[in-house]
């Protein structure tokens, strides 16, 4: 059990007298995967009003939540059929004031001096 400021914890045992308290010698952010998905180069925007962030990858703009990091939805993009070398994919997000309108680009994502 820990206290509010995460320095203290408590040991105990039920039915015994006492307990024990610890102070963490260390203070380090233990991070969780919450997704094995990778998303690097990926696009985001954030919908304050829905406590939401939106990422978009490749065809898809998946929705999720601001606290806890869980999948809310996911917006399949059809994109045009390419011939070339280079797919089409989504190279821009972007979120209206009001929050009611989300916008986005798909194109190629050339790379100079290939």
């Amino acid at each position: 059990m820990f206290g509010s400021k995460v320095r203290y914890g408590i040991a105990y045992k039920q039915n015994q007298k006492s307990f024990d308290i610890y102070r963490r010698k260390y203070m380090h952010n233990l991070k969780v995967c919450v997704d094995k998905e990778d998303y690097e180069g990926a696009i985001a925007a954030q919908l304050k009003s829905m406590k939401a962030f939106l990422l978009a990858k490749l065809d898809k703009v998946r929705i999720f939540d601001s606290l806890t990091y869980v999948l809310i939805g996911e917006l399949p993009i059809e994109l045009l059929p390419t011939d070339t070398r280079e797919p089409n994919e989504i190279i821009g997000l972007a979120v209206s004031k009001c929050e009611r309108f989300i916008g986005v680009i798909s194109g190629k994502n050339l790379i100079l001096n290939e």
